[in-house]
C-alpha cells in the first residue's frame, strides 16, 4: 500500500475539498506560485490530491505534473480535469521520483507530515532536490506544530461537510515521537464510519535543516500567501527553498 493509499480511500477522497473549504486561501496560493515559476514552466506538485492547486496553475499556461499515493485522489482529480491539464501519477514522494526536471515543486497544506518518520520526510526532500532545476524553488506550506506539541488530553473537534453531512473529529498527540493521530467519523445519513490517520509534525527550524540535509536552503519565509510575515505568533508557514550549491548531493540537471 502507498503512502497515500494508507490515508485517503475513497470515502475521504470523495469529502476531501468539503473537509478544507479555503478558495480564498487557493486562489492566492495560485499566484503565489505561478510568481516562482517563470512563465511557461514546469510545476510538480507532490500529494497533488483533488487538483486544488494543480488545475488553476495549469489554467495559467503553466506545465503541471502531479504524484500522489492515494488512487482514490487521482481518481477526484480525473473529475475535476476530464481533459487532463495535469498529467498526474500514482507513486510514494518519499522514495521515488519522476525522471523529470521542474522549475518549481510543491508541497502544501501540511502534506509534508503524512510522511510519518523522519528518514521518509528526509527522502521526500532529497527527491524535491533531485527534481528541481537549477535556480528553481520547492514551496512548502505546514502548520507550526507548536499549538498542538504540549497537547494533554485529546482534542474534539466538529466539521460541517454540507447540509446532511458532519465530519466529528479527535485529535491525540504523542510528543515524544512528534506524532498526531487524528479519527474522522463521518455522519451523513448511513451508518457512521471512521478513519484514522497519523502525521508526523516538524517544526520549521527542523524541516529546515532535514532540508539543508538534503542539498536544500531556506530563502524566504512568510505565516501565509500572502507574505505576511512569519513571527513566533505565526500558526503555519509557508517557506521557500533553492538549491544550495555547495552542497553534496546532486542536483537536477535538464534531460
Amino acid at each position: 500500500m502507498t503512502l497515500g493509499n494508507a490515508i485517503y480511500d475513497q470515502k475521504l477522497a470523495s469529502i476531501y475539498d468539503r473537509m478544507y473549504p479555503i478558495g480564498e486561501d487557493t486562489d492566492q496560493a495560485v499566484k503565489f506560485i505561478a510568481a516562482h515559476t517563470p512563465p511557461g514552466g514546469r510545476v510538480l506538485e507532490l500529494g497533488v490530491g483533488t487538483g486544488r492547486i494543480a488545475v488553476p496553475l495549469a489554467g495559467r499556461g503553466l506545465t503541471v505534473h502531479g504524484l500522489d499515493g492515494s488512487e482514490a485522489m487521482l481518481a477526484e482529480l480525473r473529475r475535476r480535469d476530464p481533459q487532463e491539464t495535469v498529467t498526474a501519477q500514482l507513486g510514494d514522494f518519499t522514495e521515488e521520483g519522476t525522471g523529470q526536471v521542474f522549475d518549481t515543486v510543491t508541497l502544501v497544506l501540511n502534506t509534508f507530515f503524512v510522511a510519518i518518520t523522519k528518514e521518509q520526510q528526509l527522502g521526500c526532500l532529497r527527491l524535491a532536490h533531485e527534481q528541481l532545476a537549477p535556480g528553481g524553488r520547492f514551496i512548502l506550506e505546514a502548520f507550526d506544530p507548536a499549538p498542538y506539541h504540549h497537547l494533554q488530553k485529546p482534542d474534539f473537534s466538529m466539521r460541517h461537510l454540507d447540509e446532511r453531512a458532519v465530519m466529528l473529529d479527535t485529535l491525540t498527540v504523542d510528543r515524544s515521537q512528534q506524532l498526531m493521530l487524528s479519527t474522522h467519523t463521518i455522519v451523513d445519513g448511513g451508518a457512521p464510519e471512521t478513519r484514522k490517520h497519523v502525521l508526523r509534525y516538524a517544526f520549521p527550524f527542523e524541516i529546515d535543516l532535514l532540508a539543508e540535509l538534503s542539498g536544500l536552503r531556506l530563502v524566504d519565509r512568510s505565516e501565509d500567501w500572502w507574505g505576511t510575515p512569519y513571527t513566533a505568533s505565526s500558526l503555519r508557514h509557508v517557506s521557500v527553498y533553492e538549491p544550495d550549491p555547495d552542497s553534496p548531493w546532486p542536483s537536477a540537471t535538464a534531460g
